[in-house]
Order: structure tokens, then C-alpha cells, then sequence
């Protein structure tokens, strides 16, 4: 995504990469012999994803890139609050033990105890972390009920859309992104996107959102691991204490 939103406005970016995401969903229906109907549901969490990407990318525009990833993060811990106000579901003794170790591993991997003040950026932020946190639990309940391949298209569908509406209300340019940035769109709507939104319907039929929030919390680590090696970024001790932490907190959970 930094490659892709370094030559593509942002929007843009996300209309090209849900575009590439239902090329290769529809073909994969098709041959599923599924109806490329939409769920209604899907729609519906497809709006509360782009809202998410919305206050995301209008959150870093007024605070700082550590601030957005710890603050985005924190829809681990808000997925067990949000579970009890609206389902009246407790959270175990272990999950919260697991989430407590991981939101510490957050906290030095991504430097969050240098933050000395709160912006307005940090507030839409943490909108955007409460939404990520509420897709979760609502993937929980739906996908109870729903083909797993049907509602990746349906949030696909949505994203697509809402992005493409938003791109040209606000006068984005569209161009054709070319070379690495081609290669980044196609990686994101493929992988990112069609791929991972398919597993993780599918796997929220068995995983609790709770234990699905915190193993998301990988995602940090994993970005840390590929910065590495493609854009040459390293971490420092503490970061990397960070990323320890995380990773033992994953596995304190199973």
C-alpha cells in the first residue's frame, strides 16, 4: 500500500484494488457454480470497511504514522468491550490475559510511549479502529450464516463502489499506474484483499472475533518483516522486544 499510494491517490488505489479483487472473485464464483448475487449483509459490512479505510486515511493526515498504526491496532482490545455491550458475551480469562501481552508488544513496536499529545487525527483514528473492530464481530455473526465466498464479493462490492463514488466527488486523478505500482495494486487486490477477505469469513466460522483481533495484531509484524527486505527499513531492540511479544501473545492464545 505505501508503494501504491506513494503515485495513486488513495481512493483511487482502493477502487483499482477492489476492481482487481472482483476479477478474480467472479471467475472463482462462477466456477463454484455460486450466483454472483451479493448478500445483503455483505454489502452492509462492505460499508463499515470503507468507512473504516475513510477515517483511516483522513485520521494520518492529522497525526503521525506511529500514532495511526498503534491507535488503528487498537481494535484488539475493542472487539471484547464491543462483544459484551452488544451480544453480552464475557471474554476469557485468557483472551484478555493474551490481548493485555499483545497491546504491550504493540506499544513498543510501534513506539506508541513517545506520544505526548492527542489530535484530532488520533480521534478519527480511533473511529476507524472501533469500525475494524465491529467488521470483526459482525464477520463472526454473519459468517455463521453465510457462504464464505459470496461475502467476500458482497464487501467487495461495496468497497468498490463507495471508493470509485468517493474518488470522483472529491476529484481524484485517475491514472494508469504502471511498473511497481502496478504490481502493488495487483498484490493488494489479489492477496490482500480477494484472498483475505475469503479467510477470514471462512475462519471466523471456527475462530472467536476475540482470538481473530489479536492474531491480526500480527499484522505489524509481518509489515516490519516485509519493509525489511523490500524497502530496507529495520527495527531497533525495543521494536523488536515489540514484535517478540506479539508473537508469544498469539501463541499464549491457543
Amino acid at each position: 500500500m505505501k508503494i501504491a499510494v506513494s503515485s495513486l491517490d488513495v481512493f483511487f488505489f482502493l477502487f483499482l484494488r477492489f476492481t482487481v479483487a472482483l476479477l478474480i472473485l467472479i471467475p472463482i464464483l462462477l466456477l463454484a457454480r455460486r450466483k454472483p448475487y451479493p448478500n445483503l449483509k455483505g454489502l452492509g459490512l462492505g460499508v463499515v470497511v470503507f468507512l473504516g479505510f475513510l477515517f483511516q486515511v483522513f485520521g494520518i493526515r492529522y497525526t503521525s504514522a506511529i500514532n495511526s498504526a498503534f491507535i488503528t491496532s487498537l481494535n484488539t482490545p475493542l472487539i471484547p468491550l464491543l462483544s459484551f455491550l452488544l451480544f453480552r458475551k464475557k471474554p476469557s480469562l485468557k483472551a484478555i490475559f493474551s490481548i493485555a501481552l499483545g497491546m504491550v508488544g504493540l506499544v513498543l513496536l510501534t513506539e506508541a510511549y513517545r506520544v505526548t499529545s492527542i489530535s484530532i487525527g488520533d480521534l478519527l483514528t480511533f473511529i476507524c479502529a472501533f469500525l475494524w473492530a465491529l467488521q470483526i464481530l459482525l464477520v463472526g455473526r454473519v459468517s455463521e450464516e453465510s457462504d464464505a465466498l459470496v461475502l467476500a464479493y458482497s464487501e467487495s462490492i461495496s468497497v468498490l463502489t463507495l471508493s470509485a463514488l468517493f474518488s470522483l466527488s472529491i476529484g481524484e486523478n485517475w491514472i494508469r499506474p504502471e511498473n511497481n505500482i502496478l504490481v502493488a495494486v495487483m498484490y493488494t487486490g489479489v492477496i490482500a484483499t480477494a484472498f483475505a477477505f475469503y479467510i477470514q469469513a471462512w475462519a471466523q466460522k471456527v475462530v472467536p472475533p476475540e482470538f481473530t483481533g489479536l492474531i491480526l495484531l500480527l499484522e505489524p509484524v509481518f509489515a516490519s518483516i516485509f519493509t525489511f527486505f523490500i524497502l530496507q527499513e529495520t527495527l531497533n531492540l525495543v521494536e523488536a522486544l515489540g514484535a517478540v511479544l506479539i508473537l508469544v501473545s498469539v501463541a499464549a492464545s491457543t
